[in-house]
């Protein structure tokens, strides 16, 4: 399947064009500048810094020679393969501020783009769609899972079911930010909960916006296959450095 072809899904289509007319009605700011008449404009796409070809074949993050990298042979992830667009920095690190922390919705389908084109270049084949759930008081604050508004348009373009209640959160967990790798591990190990019923047997592509370390899709993963799937996958739009130093931490322990 071809970019092209994806989005000429009719239910894609439709979903393009309808954020298109809210654009025509309501004029947007780009979310990586501000500028106004577009919600993503070329200046900040070419500007977004893409991640280099070579990378781990499991964890997805760049490495200098080819093959698995250090972290992933030391503890080999239980999902298949972590993929992302580029590196969470510049305007793209605003968009997704914005996204996020700010109520911009319209550039989830947006920036899903990206990760269409990258979900179909890697030709993984997969039998439904989850984004990372989050937890009830962080759901209650902002009012909607940033993750999901870019796991819908990539599920309409693929023609995959976008499974709502496949995946949820069952404890809250505290930010990952500036947490060792180790810490960030242990601060969501059985932090999530699938559905069996859901998922027995399936191949499941897991949404996230951004990735560091891995260690939420691995928690997600192993709720996941300990729930009877198949096989996970994980893409994420953007993928922030991970502390080498504080990463070797769990090597050592």
């Amino acid at each position: 399947m071809t970019a092209l072809v994806a989005s000429q899904r009719p239910v894609y289509h439709l979903y393009r064009c309808a954020w298109a007319g809210l654009d025509w009605l309501y004029p947007p700011h780009c979310g990586g500048c501000g500028k106004a008449g577009q919600r993503w404009c070329s200046d900040c796409q070419q500007n977004v810094q893409l991640l280099p070809a070579n990378v781990c074949p499991r964890c997805g993050n760049a490495v200098i020679s080819a093959g698995i990298c250090e972290l992933c042979r030391a503890n080999p992830p239980v999902y298949e393969a972590l993929r992302s667009w580029a590196i969470f920095g510049g305007p793209l690190r605003n968009a997704l501020h914005r996204l996020k922390y700010k109520r911009d919705i319209a550039l989830g389908e947006i920036l899903a783009r990206h990760l269409i084109s990258l979900y179909l270049s890697l030709k993984w084949e997969v039998d439904l769609v989850v984004s990372t759930p989050i937890g009830v008081a962080r759901r209650a604050e902002r009012g909607y899972n940033q993750a999901t508004l870019l796991a819908l348009p990539l599920a309409l373009a693929i023609g995959k079911p976008l499974r709502f209640n496949a995946l949820r959160k069952i404890r809250e967990t505290r930010s990952q930010v500036g947490l060792s790798l180790a810490e960030r591990r242990s601060n969501v190990h059985q932090a999530f909960q699938a559905d069996a019923e859901v998922v027995r047997s399936k191949s499941v592509l897991i949404i996230d916006d951004v990735a560091t370390s891995g260690a939420t899709l691995q928690a997600c993963a192993t709720a996941l296959l300990e729930s009877g799937a198949r096989r996970v996958f994980g893409l994420t739009l953007a993928r922030a450095a991970l502390d080498p130093v504080r990463a070797s931490e769990s090597l050592s322990s």
